[in-house]
């Protein structure tokens, strides 16, 4: 039952007699001025009143405040503090949830790139135009990982390996 009264609010006995009296009173009042009003129109008003104050009152929020709600989302500065890094796993959580489609992503553009940049400023070597040193360089593996098609994401650990060995150069 309380379930089914929760929308009124808490209704309570002394302000409905409070509510009539007051009906009473504005009824007497009335008569005395001249005014003739239904006794039961003014109890009735003076109820619905009662109730609508009542279910006014039930639907204030709590007075209690919540506590503060803690999300982190992936685009939170500081959970995940480096850009640039960020973007890269990015696309790699991309590339490896797309099967076959590792190659068009921009992540191994981006791997190709970055260890052509490297064997250049490090070692004066084109991936493209000196390939059996940059495959001494970089091991047959990471070669043929940068320069033959790869339709699947490496897993994390041929991945490790590849960046591992672009990072020796």
């Amino acid at each position: 039952m309380r379930e089914f009264l929760a929308p009124f609010g808490r209704l309570r006995l002394w302000p409905a007699v409070g509510a009539v009296a007051l009906a009473f009173v504005f009824w007497g009042a009335a008569r005395i001025s001249g005014v003739d009003f239904a006794i039961w129109q003014l109890v009735l008003l003076s109820l619905a009143a009662l109730l609508a104050n009542s279910v006014v009152n039930g639907m204030r929020a709590d007075h209690e405040k919540a506590p503060p709600l803690v999300t982190s989302s992936v685009n939170d500065p500081s959970w995940r503090p480096f850009t640039d890094v960020n973007r890269w796993e990015d696309r790699l959580i991309f590339a490896e949830a797309k099967p076959g489609r590792f190659e068009g992503t921009n992540a191994k553009q981006q791997l190709v790139e970055v260890a052509s940049e490297r064997l250049r400023l490090r070692r004066g070597l084109s991936l493209a135009d000196q390939p059996d040193q940059c495959r001494e360089l970089l091991g047959e593996t990471t070669f043929l990982f940068l320069t033959q098609p790869a339709p699947d994401c490496p897993t994390p650990r041929q991945l490790g390996e590849h960046l591992q060995a672009i990072e020796e150069i």
